[in-house]
């Protein structure tokens, strides 16, 4: 009885035992399973950058009525090495961190070399003009006096080092301090995508997190970024949500799941999309639909994105406007190859080619929370508009276009060391109620056969008390028998 009690006992509650003992493993906390996968992540990661080379500027600039093509570069593959540093644990169940990210570029991976030249449009340029858009003509002109002392034209050709990571040198930099009127201070002195960034502990900014102890649905959640709860956009989507992607604490059938982009000074929803299997392992994925960008076309509740008073500024659906982000430079955000946005820009540029491959997916393993495969994909454009008085930036053959300029695939897949630790602690979920099972099976095989035995005894004593009963009665009546013979006798 006491190995089917005990059996009973841990199949009924080794659901709770396990979901348990699985949260204080996750739990954020100095020597935690989880923080050392959070603090630097056990998996390989690969950053995949592309650029956008603009191949008929000859015919633009000699004024032909062309559109404008771009070739994609690439991909340019770099190692990448991420790591928590400056960590200090918090009284209200919170961790306060900084990210470091070192790039290491793999030439093998690669198709090309980083010397290779692109050329697309000068964003320095760009910057100017747009944060002067709304400023008066005489400014304009003046200014545009000045940029034409050391540009004959808008684009700009460098090779793929200089673009990324080590920054385009640029005479107007040095001069947009001495320019009236711009709202924005620019701390750079090269224009780069990764300028300054490698190894940097400040690019990111400031996180503060939820540990989880308190509430373990609220793990990974971020509470505080740049010492605040709020982001540069307006009511709801300046809300701080979603955790920066390393740690989650899954609902049942969760719908959606955010992720905070420090890029982006937001957070992005990626809505259920199905179960998936990792090296073995279930998951659930999670990727970008129609809402992503959408700016309250099709979604309300992304109108916030766009001014109170929507105008031409709004972008059209499927680009997030991030220059409140970027220094007031005209950058905007969309999916690789302007995948699933509202066709008025795409329609003016040729040479993209969007896919489902380019989609944003994130597959979790949803007991632990644990991120088994992460295809983050976002391009970079630069929103290039005619602006009277700036004629310098005024060549492109539209008068309204989102120049795409580059894109990356940061690529994380769980490997066979991560996918066997991670089986291993969930193949304790299921092993151990089949353990629990066995003793109930054994025990009640033990009580069968007790209770067999038992039987089979006491019928064996039932038997031998018959023949022993039978045996005496039969004794008796011999020796009646023989009673009355010698009676008879002394009678005659």
């Amino acid at each position: 009885m006491g190995l089917v009690g005990i059996g009973m006992l841990f199949s009924t509650t080794w659901s709770s035992i396990f979901h348990a003992k699985i949260q204080q493993m996750m739990i954020l906390k100095s020597g935690s399973t989880s923080f050392n996968i959070w603090r630097e992540i056990p998996i390989p990661i690969y950053l995949e950058c592309f650029l956008f080379n603009i191949t008929n500027v000859d015919e633009i600039l000699a004024g032909k009525n062309v559109t404008l093509k771009v070739q994609e570069m690439g991909p340019y593959i770099f190692k990448e090495i991420n790591t928590k540093v400056n960590i200090s644990w918090n009284e209200n169940n919170t961790v306060t961190f900084r990210n470091q990210r070192f790039w290491y570029f793999q030439h093998d991976m690669s198709n090309g070399s980083l010397s290779d030249n692109v050329t697309s449009i000068n964003p320095i340029i760009a910057t100017i003009a747009y944060t002067l858009r709304t400023e008066r003509v005489i400014l304009k002109v003046i200014v545009d006096m000045i940029l034409r002392t050391y540009h004959t034209n808008m684009f700009l050709k460098a090779n793929v080092s200089s673009w990324l990571f080590d920054g385009v040198g640029d005479p107007i930099l040095d001069l947009v301090g001495h320019i009236p009127h711009l709202p924005y201070t620019i701390p750079f002195d090269r224009f780069g995508w990764f300028y300054k960034r490698n190894g940097s502990i400040d690019a990111d900014g400031l996180f503060v997190t939820n540990t989880g102890a308190a509430d373990f649905s609220e793990l990974g959640k971020l509470e505080r970024w740049q010492h605040s709860n709020r982001t540069v956009y307006r009511d709801q989507c300046g809300e701080l949500k979603g955790t920066t992607g390393e740690l989650w604490a899954l609902e049942h059938e969760q719908p959606e799941i955010q992720i905070f982009a420090a890029d982006l000074c937001t957070h992005m929803s990626l809505a259920y999309s199905g179960p998936v299997v990792k090296q073995g392992l279930p998951g659930v994925e999670f990727a970008a639909n129609d809402s992503l960008f959408d700016n309250g076309y099709k979604y309300p509740n992304m109108a916030c994105y766009c001014d109170e008073v929507r105008d031409e500024n709004c972008m059209a659906a499927g680009a997030l406007n991030v220059s409140a982000c970027k220094y007031g430079a005209p950058a905007f955000v969309t999916r690789p190859h302007f995948l699933g946005m509202d066709p008025y820009y795409p329609s003016k540029i040729e040479g993209l080619k969007p896919t489902e491959n380019h989609n944003f997916k994130m597959a979790i393993e949803p007991v632990t929370g644990m991120p088994l495969a992460i295809s983050a994909q976002l391009q970079a454009n630069a929103l290039v508009r005619h602006i009277p008085g700036i004629s310098l930036n005024n060549q492109l053959p539209d008068a309204d276009m989102l120049v795409p300029m580059f894109w990356f695939r940061e690529d994380i897949t769980v490997d066979e060391h991560y996918a066997n630790f991670a089986a291993m602690a969930l193949g304790v979920r299921y092993w151990f109620p089949y353990g629990c099972y066995f003793f109930i099976t054994l025990g009640l095989c033990l009580i069968v056969t007790g209770v067999y035995r038992i039987r089979k005894y006491t019928l064996m004593r039932l038997k031998e008390a018959d023949i022993s009963a039978s045996q005496k009665f039969l004794s008796h009546g011999d020796k009646k028998h023989d009673f009355a013979l010698q009676l008879k006798e002394n009678t005659l």
